[in-house]
């Protein structure tokens, strides 16, 4: 089964250090971590206080604990057999939310799932069962491309993201072909 442990290295090399851009949606962030949702687990996962400043001082280990808590366990990618195609799920839905789960409805959908799967962004265990009899390698593929064409119909949507594509282009990228 797929592992966190073994991705997160890859995660951090481009969820680095504490950024606040006012182009970015998200607003201020540290190891990818929004500070919404860094303060919805400072004080009862972490225990620590909310706040900016604790966002600031946030650890390689407490984000592990958010992003297993907060990402990893909702995708259920410890049940996810190959570990590429839980880590780039759960890369896009660490950076998109919803949209990386419904961009995998679809190409569960396209790749000839019976019954097809509600496009609905919730991962439940019509999603998990799915994935988990799909063909992971061609699943990867498709994955990996409608990843890329998403960063790319975002910034035709709304041009002031165009700043950050090349990164988000290079994130995908970072994703071998197989």
């Amino acid at each position: 089964m797929a592992s966190l442990e073994q991705f997160f290295p890859h995660l951090l090399r481009f969820e680095g250090g504490f950024v606040d851009d006012p182009a970015d949606p998200g607003g201020a962030t540290n190891k990818g971590i929004t500070l919404a949702t860094f303060n919805r687990y400072a004080a009862s996962l972490l225990g620590v206080a909310p706040g900016l400043a604790s966002l600031r001082a946030l650890s390689d280990a407490q984000a592990l604990q958010i992003y297993k808590t907060g990402y990893w366990d909702a995708l259920r990618a410890d049940e996810i057999a190959d570990q590429p195609l839980a880590e780039i799920v759960f890369d896009f839905y660490v950076n998109a939310g919803s949209a990386a789960v419904k961009l995998l409805q679809r190409v569960i959908n396209e790749s000839g799932a019976t019954p097809p799967l509600a496009v609905d962004g919730g991962f439940g265990p019509g999603t998990l069962r799915a994935l988990q009899s799909a063909d992971a390698v061609d699943l990867y593929r498709r994955y990996r491309r409608g990843r890329a064409e998403y960063y790319q119909d975002l910034v035709q949507r709304r041009p002031p993201l165009a700043k950050f594509l090349n990164g988000w282009l290079n994130r995908v990228n970072s994703f071998p072909e197989r």
